[in-house]
């Protein structure tokens, strides 16, 4: 008997066609990111591989079998797409992008070559208007723009050509030459140097941008390789673009609007005064000492410190830290670390996935995190957020706390305002509450001491612990299921409680507060505390009740403590 000749699967050929069609996209500079594209789309291949034998059933009647073959495949995508992922969503991704190769004993970063090398040096002055935007564009090199004199911009420009002979890398670098004049018209090679006097009149022409640039689209279909280092001298009020890629960008002492941009290589911006827009990737952002409000827009480190307008940075993948600002700020950013310190208006950070500190701001903070540490502290006003899975601590917020949660771990501590807490799944402890208390959760355990106000609390599946040392006039509820309720009173207290257990038991510590047996197997608690208004009421499901003396009327900042001696006589 012949053996059957079984049809080749799709399987291999789809997987093939699909990282074609991604590499494809990449070679013609439509996908900027291949490795952000793999980390996020790669189960796309696993969706491919589903289709490819879906179309192997209906073309082989006889049933589709899965190789040994193909079950390792499936097992080697599953493995690396998780590990890539991984590493994009960390710091780890980032440094890989960023790190220099070591090849030899030469360190070398994106951007640069390696070889022998040989350096030139050209200089270029140009008269531009008083008001003259300025523009300058490079690859492959450091653009430093500091301030010079009015009417001028100087241009050092520093040419380092890579080739193993002198002779031929003297004509390549006598090929690069810069390029200057009004935008929209066609750039002229450098002029010499003119004197003062020789500068033009103001001229309708004086307020379009003047454009700075070196012919290296010219030299493009050449094989040259050479860094090209711009050193530029514009007026101090000068508004000022930068284009770069594969370059290091640094600003200082510049007093108009900055535009930067770059990538792979450090955006430094020191001592400006105007608004500040900076566009980078791979590389850290750092602005230092500015007046005016600052953009970020970024995919690396990001710093910030001493600024005086408002800041906003978006950014992903890696650290933002930003520090003494007066003005708003506003951060995005994820998989990584937000730092925000000392801040004089509202603060808003979404840093999903991102631990996030924020300390020392005067007004409102807004957060939206998840999956990390959450920090917040010293906070002059109202605090909201919005957390999942993440350990959650708040510390001296004077103003309002409104908190939605999900599966988090809160600790709050001296909370000035209200505080609402609504929850799924989130474990609570709370301490130093001046203000009303609400909090909704389930699954996790409450505990609420030396609480001041008003203090409701709905919970199941969990226990809940209230204590405090100083009783106020506001109503202290608690509906519970599943769970056990201890309340900590001072011996002094006065209050009315009303306490019901169904299928549990009330108890006291309280002399006068007798516990009864009601129908159902329901424990009751009902009466007064000395002349006291203060309403109490607890109820729990399947779970007892506990009401218990708590040492020191006004022990601020006590943990409750077991009671003393022999309890009062109970019913059950």
């Amino acid at each position: 008997m012949s053996a059957i000749k079984r049809r080749p699967s799709l399987l291999g050929g789809l997987l093939w066609a699909g990282a074609g069609v991604l590499f494809l996209l990449g070679n013609f500079s439509m996908v900027r990111d291949l490795w952000s594209i793999a980390a996020r789309y790669w189960p796309i291949l696993l969706i491919l591989l589903g289709l490819g034998k879906v179309i192997d059933y209906y073309r082989q009647k006889e049933g589709v079998s899965l190789r040994f073959g193909e079950v390792f495949g499936i097992f080697f995508l599953l493995m690396i797409g998780s590990i890539i992922t991984k590493m994009e969503g960390s710091n780890i991704g980032r440094v890989i992008r960023e790190m220099p190769i070591n090849i030899g004993e030469v360190s070398v970063r994106p951007g640069q070559w390696i070889g022998t090398s040989y350096s030139y040096t050209q200089e270029a002055s140009y008269p531009v208007g008083p008001s003259a935007p300025l523009r300058f564009e490079n690859s492959y090199g450091l653009v430093s723009v500091l301030p010079g004199t009015d009417g001028e911009v100087r241009v050092r420009l520093r040419k380092v050509v890579y080739h193993n002979e002198e002779a031929r890398a003297k004509g390549i670098a006598d090929e690069i030459r810069l390029e200057g004049g009004p935008e929209g018209r066609s750039l002229a090679e450098a002029p010499p140097v003119k004197p003062e006097a020789e500068a033009p009149a103001k001229s309708k022409a004086a307020s379009a941008t003047f454009v700075v640039r070196t012919n290296r689209d010219a030299l493009s279909s050449k094989d040259y390789r050479f860094n090209t280092e711009m050193e530029v001298f514009v007026p101090k009020k000068s508004a000022i673009t930068v284009s770069n890629a594969y370059g290091e960008v640094r600003v200082t002492g510049i007093e108009g609007k900055l535009d930067l941009a770059t990538t792979h290589n450090p955006i430094d911006v020191r001592e400006c005064s105007g608004d500040v827009a900076v566009s980078n990737r791979y590389a850290e952002s750092r602005l230092v000492n500015l007046k005016g409000n600052i953009t970020v827009d970024a995919r690396g480190r990001v710093f910030v410190e001493t600024v005086t307008g408002n800041v906003l940075v978006r950014n992903e993948y890696s650290p933002v830290d930003i520090r003494d600002v007066t003005g708003k700020v506003t951060v995005s950013d994820t998989d990584s670390s937000i730092s925000v310190v000392k801040v004089t208006q509202e603060v808003v950070i979404d840093g999903q996935g991102c631990e996030v500190t924020a300390r020392e701001i005067a007004q409102a903070c807004k957060v939206l995190a998840s999956h990390k540490r959450v920090q917040i502290s010293q906070i002059e006003s109202n605090v909201t957020l919005d957390t999942k899975y993440a350990t959650v601590s708040l510390k001296e917020i004077k103003g309002n706390l409104d908190l939605a949660s999900n599966s988090d771990r809160l600790t709050l501590n001296g909370i000035g305002g209200y505080v609402k807490v609504r929850a799924e799944g989130s474990g609570v402890h709370a301490d130093a509450l001046a203000g009303p208390v609400e909090i909704l959760t389930n699954r996790k355990d409450v505990t609420v001491n030396n609480f001041e106000n008003a203090c409701k609390v709905i919970n199941e599946y969990g226990n809940v612990t209230l204590s405090t040392g100083k009783l106020g006039k506001g109503e202290v509820s608690v509906k519970n299921r599943n769970g056990s309720i201890d309340l900590f009173l001072p011996e002094s207290a006065a209050c009315q409680i009303d306490a019901t257990a169904r299928k549990g038991r009330v108890d006291s510590d309280f002399s006068g507060l007798e516990s009864t047996q009601g129908p159902g197997e329901i424990g009751l608690l009902k009466g007064k505390l000395k002349s006291g208004e203060t309403k109490i009421v607890l109820e729990t499901e399947y779970s007892n009740i506990h009401i218990r003396t708590r040492e020191g009327d006004d022990a601020a900042g006590s943990e409750p403590k077991p009671p003393k001696g022999k309890r009062a006589k109970q019913t059950v």
